[in-house]
């Protein structure tokens, strides 16, 4: 409790209202109710106000170039540009998955950023805590962009380190599945969710090994991660899915850093 007090204390300093204040501390250390009230207020697509991330102490990833961005599995098949702001990232019959990656690795912190399938015929994804693995693989935790009926936008799927975690494991000793039940249900809140022809916000706030997800204001992963191979700090990655075709673009990535809070 008192590093949480200290972190709230020392992310008010210079922050003039209350208010802006009590919003910071509720997206740091608040529950996931009042957590998802604030997103629901603040950080959705027609409610969000970028100065103000910007005061509250968020940091963009997305500048003038992409010189702090490198590019794993760099094929002809594949393309990562950046005009007015944002990032679109193509394939044609790509092998493999290719990433788009921060040079910068973050360990505890909350992430605002909007993501579009400018088509939906691929699949895709927002990597973090990514990172190459002792088998020279990248890997890392995936804030899942499923454009499909089954719709787990949002959902945690592990590159290279287990694949689905949520909902196909359980928090505690990370093998069992979920019922078909949790799945329908997740699925069914995803398509409510999900924008499919236009532009999507995503929030994630991670703290040690404890994550959660939200997708355009419904919270989509509550999560521990127990088993052994948690990943630590990493770098954000966007993902372009090996396949047939894909196109995805992304925007408006605003990061915090939060001390972390793993033991």
């Amino acid at each position: 409790m008192k590093l949480r007090f200290l972190l709230s204390l020392a992310a008010c300093i210079g922050i003039s209202h209350a208010h802006d204040c009590n919003t910071l501390e509720t997206l740091q250390t608040g529950s996931n109710d009042a957590a998802t009230a604030t997103v629901n207020n603040q950080l959705l697509l027609d409610k969000v106000d970028l100065t103000k991330l910007k005061e509250l102490g968020f940091k963009p990833l997305i500048g003038t170039n992409l010189d702090d961005w490198k590019i794993h599995n760099d094929k002809p098949e594949v393309k990562f540009t950046l005009e007015d702001g944002v990032i679109s990232g193509t394939c044609e019959n790509l092998k493999g998955n290719s990433f788009l990656y921060t040079t910068k690795e973050y360990d505890s912190y909350l992430l605002y950023f909007e993501f579009r399938f400018d088509h939906l015929k691929g699949n895709s994804g927002l990597m973090y805590h990514s990172k190459y693995n002792t088998n020279k693989k990248f890997a890392g935790i995936q804030f899942e962009m499923d454009p499909t009926k089954r719709q787990w936008t949002g959902l945690l799927y592990a590159e290279n380190l287990g694949g689905w975690h949520y909902p196909n494991r359980d928090g505690a000793a990370g093998k069992e599945k979920a019922s078909k039940e949790t799945m329908r249900e997740l699925s069914k809140i995803g398509q409510e969710a999900f924008n499919p022809t236009g532009w999507n916000a995503g929030f994630i706030r991670i703290r040690g090994n404890e994550l959660q997800t939200w997708l355009n204001g419904k919270l989509r992963t509550d999560y521990i991660w127990k088993v052994d191979n948690f990943p630590g700090q990493g770098s954000i990655a966007l993902q372009i899915h090996g396949g047939k075709s894909c196109a995805v673009s992304w925007r408006n990535l605003y990061l915090l850093p939060l001390e972390s809070e793993s033991k």
